[in-house]
């Protein structure tokens, strides 16, 4: 809404919406600098209590001793390891419910290819652990700690799957090469 007024012989447009905070302004300044004295609020009058006599004053001094030797012990028996993360109890519950393989008690740097048999129908391949003993994969077969399964069996290598849980939890995939050491030519002179 505007509003048209005469100011020193001047006429000017005068917006009322830009004007109507300024007055609320004014009048609160106004209210709370007001020249109205605060009443002085006084406490009304009370009996007369008696001072407590000494053994009131030490009966009350053990209390609050007793009340502040109070020592208070937490007791974990039953409860989560509130320092571990959820996926971690998850994790470790899955890997209870599992029985493992011979090949899942090392890591796969562990392991080592031996020999890929490729060119059937069933590509095997043969690993050898750190004691020296061999054992025969499928395409499937469960191997190393993190729960890899072999995916494939190539010529000269095989290609290992893993899954983990990330911190937020989610699961992760992960390939993992596995190849045969290349044989070094011997070179013999006849």
């Amino acid at each position: 809404m505007w509003i048209w007024t005469n100011h020193r012989s001047r006429r000017h447009w005068l917006a009322l919406p830009a004007l109507t905070p300024l007055v609320l302004l004014g009048s609160l300044a106004n209210t709370a600098c007001g020249d109205e004295e605060e009443a002085a609020v006084t406490p009304p009058p009370t009996a007369a209590t008696p001072s407590p006599t000494r053994a009131e004053k030490a009966a009350e001094a053990d209390s609050k001793t007793d009340e502040s030797d109070a020592v208070y012990t937490y007791n974990a028996i039953g409860k989560r390891d509130p320092f571990r993360t959820y996926f971690a109890e998850l994790e470790h519950e899955e890997t209870e419910a599992r029985k493992l393989s011979e090949l899942q008690l090392f890591d796969l740097d562990q392991l080592r290819l031996v020999a890929v048999v490729v060119g059937t129908a069933t590509p095997v391949a043969m690993v050898e652990d750190p004691t020296g003993k061999g054992h025969a994969v499928k395409v499937g077969t469960v191997i190393g700690k993190h729960w890899g399964q072999v995916k494939h069996i190539r010529r000269g290598e095989i290609i290992i799957q893993e899954e983990f849980r990330d911190f937020t939890g989610r699961r992760v995939t992960h390939l993992v090469p596995m190849k045969l050491p290349e044989e070094k030519e011997e070179t013999a002179i006849r």
